[in-house]
C-alpha cells in the first residue's frame, strides 16, 4: 500500500510541468503577501514591528505596558509640538490664534516635548512622525487589552456569577434561554485559564501569515489540478479499468489514490504557510512561540489553553483537512461524470456556494448557522481556534469550533466512502451516459467552420457550458433592484419634461423650481433668526420650520437639474435624463466586476480542452502532415471560439439594457457624451450612441483576449487540467482577490479594458 501511494504521487509529482506550475504557485504566493502588505505612506514599515519585538523581548509585562506607554506619549507630545509650529509657519491671524489656543490648552506636553522636536532625533521605528504615532497607537491598543487580560476573565466569572444570583428569583428553570445558557457556558470554558504565561509581543507576523485568503485561493487552486491529473486523466484514457482487474486493485488503488489526495493538500499546505511563516518572520517577526495564545490580542478572547506553536499547529492540520475535503469532492465528482469539465465547475460552484453564505449573510441573522458552518468557516482555522464563538442551536450554546471540527471529521468520513463506492460500482469505460446528456445529430458536410464548431460546442459540451453561463449573466442582470426612489421619481419627472435644447419654457420652469426652493431657505433663516433673537421658543422654532424643511425634502435631485443646466448656460449642450446612462455605464451600481469574472470562467471551462482534443487522441500528428491544413484548422477553432465569446459578451449589454430601460428611460442616444456630468471632462465629445458602441467593442476586445489566452494555453499544454488552472490562475484569481476586498487586484485583469466606462468617469479625465 505504502509503494502503491509513493506510485501514485509521483505519477503527477515528477512531471516537470506539474512542479513549474506549484512553483509558480509559492511564487505568486509570496509576490502576493509582500504586495500586499506593503504600508502605506503614514503607516508603518514591517520591519519596525520586529524591531518592538526584540526591544521588549527582555522585558516583564508590566516593563513592556509602561515603555509602551511613555512613546506613545512622547510621540502624542512630538505631534503636538509639530500641529503648533505648522499653524505658526501658515503665517494667517486665524493660525497664529488657533496655535496659541492649542499650546496653552497643552502647556506641560508642549513644553516637555519642544526640545526633543528641535533636536530632531526623536524617531524610533519609523522615518517619519505619523508613522510613528500609528504604530505605538496600535501597539497601545494590542498591550492595553492583552494587560487587562485578568479583568477580561474576571469580567467573564463576574456575569456568570450575576445570572445566577438574578435565576434565584426565577420562578422555573424553564424561563431559561439561549442568552443565560451561553453565558453560564462562556465562563465554564474559560475557568481554566489565567495570565501565568501571557507574553505580549506586537500580532502583526502572526496574523499577516494566518489570515491570507490569498493563500487560501492558490490552495484550493492546486487541489483541483491535482486531483485533475491524478483521477479525469487517467479516466479519460480509459486506464481505471486495468486497475479494477483485481479485488485488491480495487480497494487498494483507490485508497492510495484517496491517502495521495490527502498528502499533497498536506504538502502545499505546509509549503504555502510554511513560506508565509518564514517571509514573515523575517520582516515582521514571528515572536515567542512558547507564549499563551492570549499572548496576541487578536486572539484574547480565545478559550483554548494552547501556546501559539499549539495553535499554529492546530490551524494547519485543520486547515489540511478542509482542503482535503475538497479534494474528495473533486475526486467523487471525476468518477461519476464523464466530461472532464465537471468536476471544475462543480468545485467552483460548491466553492462560489459557500462564499455566497459566509460573505453575505449577516452574523445576527436566522440563518447565521449557516454562515458560521459554511465551507470557508472551515477554511479560516485562525478565527476557528483564535476566537470565541458559541452557535444557537435550539435554544442551546454549542462552540463553534467543535461543531465545525465535528461536521469537518463526518463530511470527511462520508466523502471517503462515497469516493470508494463511486469507485467501486462506477462504469469504469464510460459506457453508460447519464440520460440528460444530450446530443444533436452530425450531418455530413464540407465546412471546417461547421465541423470544428460542432466538435467545440456539441461533442465537447462548450455549448452547455455557454448556456449555464448566460443564465447567471442574465440572473445578475434581472435580480438587480433599479426601484427608484421618491427623489428619483422628482428627478426623473423633471428631467424627462426639460430633456432636450434649453428654451425659454424649460429656463422659466428650472427658475420657478429654483425661487421655490430659495423661499423656503430664506423662511427657514428668518425662523432661525426669531428664535436666536429670543421672539420665540426653540420649540415654536421647529415646528414653524417643518413644512419648510418637508419643501426642501427633493433638493439634493434639483442641484442635480442645476447643475446640467449651469453647464449648458455656459457650454451649451442639453438636459439628458441621465441615471440610466449611470448604471448602464457603470458608475452606479458597477457589476463589470462581476460579469468579467462569469466570463472568464465560462470561456476557461468551456474552451480549455479545445486543442487539447485533438491531443488527447494523437490526431495533432496526423494534422501536422499538412502545414496550410494544421493552419486552417487553428485558425477555424479560434474563429468558432471567438464567435461564442462575442455572442455571450453581449448579453449583459441586452440584460442590462432590458433591466435598467424599464425603470430608467434613456433618450436623447446622439446627444454628446459630456452632456451628462460624470463625463463632462471626456476628451472628445462623442455621441452617446457611439460612445455605447465604443463600450462595447471595448468588452469583446476584452473577451476576445481572454478566448485568446485560453486557447494560447491549450495549445501549449494540451492538456485540458493544466490549462484550465492556468487560465484561472491568469485570468480569474485576481478578479476573485478585487472581489474579496483585495482592490487593487483588479489592475491585474482585463478589467480596466472591460470597465473603462465606470472607471473614467470616476477618474475625471
Amino acid at each position: 500500500m505504502t509503494a502503491l501511494i509513493g506510485f501514485e504521487l509521483q505519477k503527477v509529482w515528477k512531471k516537470g510541468s506539474f512542479l513549474s506550475l506549484m512553483l509558480l504557485l509559492l511564487l505568486v504566493n509570496l509576490f502576493l503577501l509582500w504586495y500586499l502588505n506593503q504600508p502605506g505612506k503614514d503607516e508603518p514599515p514591517l520591519s519596525a514591528y520586529k524591531a518592538v519585538y526584540r526591544d521588549i523581548s527582555d522585558m516583564t509585562e508590566q516593563e513592556k505596558l509602561t515603555y509602551i506607554l511613555g512613546l506613545k506619549e512622547q510621540a502624542e507630545g512630538l505631534s503636538l509640538v509639530e500641529q503648533v509650529r505648522s499653524l505658526y509657519s501658515q503665517g494667517s491671524q486665524s493660525g497664529d490664534s488657533l496655535a496659541k489656543q492649542l499650546k496653552e490648552n497643552n502647556s506641560d506636553l508642549y513644553k516637555k516635548y519642544e526640545k526633543l522636536y528641535r533636536a530632531g532625533d526623536y524617531l524610533i521605528y519609523t522615518d517619519s512622525l505619523t508613522a510613528e504615532r500609528t504604530l505605538l497607537d496600535e501597539l497601545y491598543d494590542e498591550i492595553s487589552a492583552v494587560s487587562g487580560y485578568d479583568d477580561y476573565l474576571a469580567s467573564v466569572q463576574k456575569h456568570s456569577s450575576q445570572l445566577g444570583g438574578i435565576s434565584i428569583f426565577q420562578s422555573s428553570a424553564s424561563e431559561e434561554n439561549f442568552g443565560s445558557r451561553n453565558i453560564a457556558k462562556s465562563a465554564a470554558d474559560h475557568a481554566g485559564l489565567s495570565a501565568g504565561n501571557i507574553l505580549w509581543f506586537p500580532s502583526k507576523g502572526m496574523t499577516m501569515a494566518l489570515e491570507s485568503p490569498a493563500t487560501d485561493l492558490l490552495l484550493l487552486l492546486s487541489v483541483f489540478l491535482f486531483v485533475g491529473q491524478l483521477i479525469s486523466e487517467e479516466k479519460g484514457k480509459g486506464l481505471f479499468a486495468v486497475t479494477r482487474s483485481t479485488k485488491r486493485g480495487l480497494w487498494a488503488d483507490m485508497g492510495a489514490r484517496i491517502t495521495a489526495v490527502l498528502i499533497h493538500g498536506g504538502v502545499i499546505c505546509l509549503l504555502l504557510y510554511g513560506s508565509n511563516l518564514i517571509y514573515v518572520a523575517s520582516t515582521a517577526g514571528l515572536g515567542n512561540l512558547s507564549a499563551s495564545l492570549q499572548s496576541l490580542s487578536p486572539y484574547i478572547e480565545s478559550s483554548f489553553p494552547l501556546s501559539l506553536a499549539a495553535f499554529l499547529f492546530l490551524c494547519v492540520l485543520a486547515k489540511i483537512g478542509a482542503v482535503f475535503l475538497l479534494g474528495l469532492l473533486l475526486t467523487a465528482c471525476a468518477l461519476c461524470s464523464s466530461r472532464s469539465f465537471i468536476p471544475p465547475l462543480v468545485g467552483i460552484g460548491f466553492l462560489g456556494l459557500n462564499w455566497i453564505l459566509y460573505a453575505f449573510i449577516p452574523s445576527g441573522s436566522r440563518l447565521c448557522l449557516l454562515k458560521q458552518l459554511s465551507y470557508f468557516s472551515m477554511l479560516r482555522t485562525d478565527a476557528l481556534f483564535g476566537t470565541y464563538l458559541n452557535l444557537d442551536i435550539m435554544g442551546f450554546p454549542f462552540s463553534r469550533a467543535g461543531c465545525i471540527l465535528i461536521l469537518l471529521a463526518f463530511l470527511l468520513f462520508i466523502g471517503i466512502a462515497a469516493v470508494l463506492l463511486l469507485f467501486r460500482y462506477s462504469d469504469p469505460l464510460n459506457k453508460t451516459r447519464a440520460s440528460w446528456h444530450f446530443h444533436l445529430p452530425f450531418h455530413p458536410h464540407s465546412s471546417l467552420f461547421r465541423h470544428e464548431g460542432y466538435k467545440i460546442l456539441i461533442a465537447n459540451r462548450a455549448l452547455l457550458i455557454l448556456l449555464v453561463f448566460a443564465i447567471l449573466l442574465g440572473g445578475n442582470a434581472f435580480g438587480k433592484d433599479y426601484t427608484p426612489s421618491a427623489g428619483e421619481q422628482y428627478y426623473q419627472q423633471m428631467m424627462r419634461s426639460l430633456e432636450g435644447h434649453l428654451t425659454p419654457e424649460k429656463e422659466n420652469t428650472v427658475k420657478a423650481e429654483q425661487a421655490r426652493y430659495d423661499q423656503a431657505f430664506a423662511r427657514i433663516e428668518q425662523i432661525d433668526q426669531m428664535a436666536a433673537d429670543g421672539s420665540i421658543s426653540e420649540n415654536a422654532a421647529d415646528s414653524m420650520k417643518e413644512p419648510w424643511y418637508s419643501e426642501l425634502a427633493f433638493y439634493p435631485w434639483f442641484q442635480q437639474i442645476q447643475t446640467q443646466y449651469e453647464r449648458i448656460l455656459s457650454d451649451g449642450g442639453v438636459f439628458i435624463y441621465d441615471t440610466g446612462y449611470l448604471y448602464l455605464f457603470g458608475q452606479m451600481d458597477d457589476d463589470f466586476l462581476i460579469n468579467l469574472l462569469l466570463l472568464s470562467l465560462c470561456f476557461s471551462f468551456a474552451f480549455a480542452n479545445v486543442m487539447a482534443m485533438e491531443n488527447n487522441k494523437g490526431l495533432w500528428n496526423l494534422l501536422s502532415a499538412s502545414k496550410l491544413g494544421r493552419k486552417r484548422i487553428i485558425r477555424q477553432k479560434w474563429m468558432v471560439c471567438t464567435a461564442a465569446c462575442f455572442a455571450i459578451t453581449l448579453l449583459p449589454w441586452l440584460f442590462r439594457w432590458a433591466s435598467i430601460s424599464s425603470f430608467y428611460p434613456m433618450g436623447e442616444i446622439l446627444a454628446g457624451i459630456q452632456n451628462l456630468p460624470q463625463y463632462g471632462s471626456f476628451p472628445v465629445n462623442l455621441p452617446l450612441l457611439l460612445f455605447f458602441i465604443l463600450a462595447v467593442l471595448s468588452q469583446l476586445a476584452a473577451a476576445g483576449l481572454i478566448c485568446a489566452v485560453v486557447l494560447f494555453l491549450s495549445k501549449w499544454r494540451k492538456n485540458y487540467f493544466q490549462t484550465l488552472f492556468l487560465a484561472l490562475f491568469v485570468l480569474a484569481v485576481p478578479l476573485v482577490l478585487a472581489q474579496m476586498g483585495i482592490s487593487i487586484m483588479k489592475w491585474f485583469s482585463l478589467w480596466p479594458l472591460y470597465g473603462w466606462t465606470g472607471l473614467i468617469g470616476n477618474m475625471q479625465i
